[in-house]
């Protein structure tokens, strides 16, 4: 009997015992907590399994797809078909394909999601309505599951169904403990980036995820936040108060911009009081969000609503934005440093500095973090991995200032694809695409749903807990 139809059948035995065994206990009992592991070789899943029980204090179920080397239509299905992972409510789920040792020899990965050109969609209804033209991902039957793109794009998508809550990871095809540097690790890396999953390079990376598994709400004190409409909705902040112990105060404005527009502030100057409905010249951009905090805190001129801030300090400062920005040319990026000594705030790197230099004046004992973009969804233009530019630019400025970042684009974990499944429209002005949610993790193809702001909360904790300096 082949090695695999034993396993298969032990995890047969497993699934029958899991239906029956609650009929056998009170039914009130609390299921233990788990985690999955989704691999393509038992032997090298299974390897991750006591290093990652003994972080984590929870048991790993570890299935592997009948030796088909996750690259193929009876892996995906597989997935699929089998309805006894709905016994299983996972605190997270990590899926390791590439364990054959063979790398794709075609890693276009857009061209394997997406059709091009793009097409247009309208979003929302009634008075909200807006067409975008964004990048429409190919029709299921026509992604092919042959490569580590497709097979995790139906595996993701799956598992989002089957494990709606839990935390996703991608993992090296490699044993615990060994190095896996690879073409087929470099490919899987790009796509845990596209797809805004973490990628583990060994077990003991969970140990930055700790409040995951244990349930403390760590303490960060008193908190300020610069940033746009994520932080202006307050989804993600909300989470946020629930998983660790903190006071906010939020400055954030929807539409607002990282980078001044304008060179010249004489022409073009900054309001002091930011507004979403007024982006003219440099009328809303963080740097106006930091005027406004210098009138809060001198408690003058105080608007309706308004409550003066002299006398409070922030332990940590949170600068998200970029959402609203483009990212910069190629020539911008090699003038980073110029533009910092030149206080030129028209790049990620001018922009940030001088915030970073107005908020230490103010607050010099707070820890500065600045939040990367989400990279919420590919379509959000018509070059759908432009934020995997935009996000490395912001992280390359904060490193420069020697500023720590929270990186929504590595582990943001929303909505990584638009898929058109409703087959409305034809992607012309006159008869754009409707708006049908991809998952429940958006609102709007931009903006999270209060589920999908539970992963940017989530993906802000590890951040701050991994750097912040108490």
């Amino acid at each position: 009997m082949r090695k695999s139809t034993v396993i298969l059948a032990l995890f047969a035995l497993l699934f029958l015992i899991t239906d029956i065994a609650p009929a056998m206990t009170n039914h009130c009992q609390k299921e233990p907590d788990n985690v999955i592991i989704y691999t393509d070789d038992y032997l090298t899943g299974l390897s991750w399994k006591a290093e990652i029980e003994a972080i984590t204090g929870m048991e790993v179920h570890v299935f592997d797809f009948n030796n088909v080397k996750g690259r193929s239509l009876m892996a995906v299905d597989y997935f699929r078909q089998n309805n006894h992972m709905q016994y299983f409510r996972p605190k997270a789920v990590f899926f390791q394909l590439g364990c054959d040792g063979m790398p794709d020899k075609y890693d276009d990965y857009e061209q394997i999601l997406f059709d091009h050109p793009t097409g247009e969609v309208c979003t929302l209804t009634g008075k909200m309505a807006r067409n975008k033209r964004i990048a429409i991902s190919k029709p299921d039957e026509n992604i092919k599951v042959d490569n580590f793109a497709g097979a995790l794009y139906f595996m993701i998508r799956s598992q989002r169904v089957l494990h709606r809550d839990a935390r996703a990871f991608i993992l090296p095809p490699a044993k615990a403990g060994e190095d896996a540097d690879t073409q087929s690790v470099s490919q899987l890396r790009k796509l845990a980036n596209m797809m805004c999953l973490p990628f583990l390079n060994r077990p003991s990376e969970l140990k930055e995820y700790t409040f995951l598994w244990n349930g403390m709400r760590p303490n960060f004190g008193k908190m300020l936040i610069l940033g746009d409409s994520y932080c202006h909705q307050r989804r993600w902040i909300n989470s946020l108060e629930q998983m660790a112990d903190v006071e906010v105060v939020n400055l954030g404005v929807t539409s607002a911009s990282m980078r001044d527009h304008f060179t010249d502030r004489n022409a073009y100057p900054y309001n002091p009081n930011p507004i979403p409905s007024d982006c003219e010249g440099n009328h809303n951009t963080l740097a106006c969000q930091i005027l406004k905090l210098k009138r809060l805190i001198s408690g003058q001129k105080l608007l309706s609503g308004e409550t003066a801030l002299n006398g409070w300090t922030p332990d940590i400062i949170l600068v998200e934005g970029g959402g609203n920005d483009f990212a910069d040319s190629s020539e911008v990026e090699a003038l980073y440093e110029a533009h910092i000594r030149e206080d030129n705030r028209t790049s990620f790197a001018g922009a940030n500095a001088h915030m970073e230099r107005e908020l230490k004046a103010l607050f010099p004992k707070a820890q500065i973090f600045f939040v990367v973009s989400a990279g919420l969804y590919y379509g959000h233009t018509d070059k759908p991995f432009e934020f995997i530019d935009k996000a490395r630019q912001q992280r390359k400025a904060a490193q420069m200032l020697g500023c720590p970042t929270i990186n929504w684009d590595i582990d943001g974990r929303l909505s990584f694809i638009y898929n058109n499944s409703a087959k409305t429209g034809d992607g012309t002005k006159e008869r754009p695409f409707r708006y049908n949610p991809p998952t429940t993790e958006t609102l709007d193809l931009i903006h999270p749903s209060d589920y999908g702001a539970q992963f940017l909360a989530e993906s802000a904790v590890h951040w701050i807990t991994k750097f912040y300096n108490k």
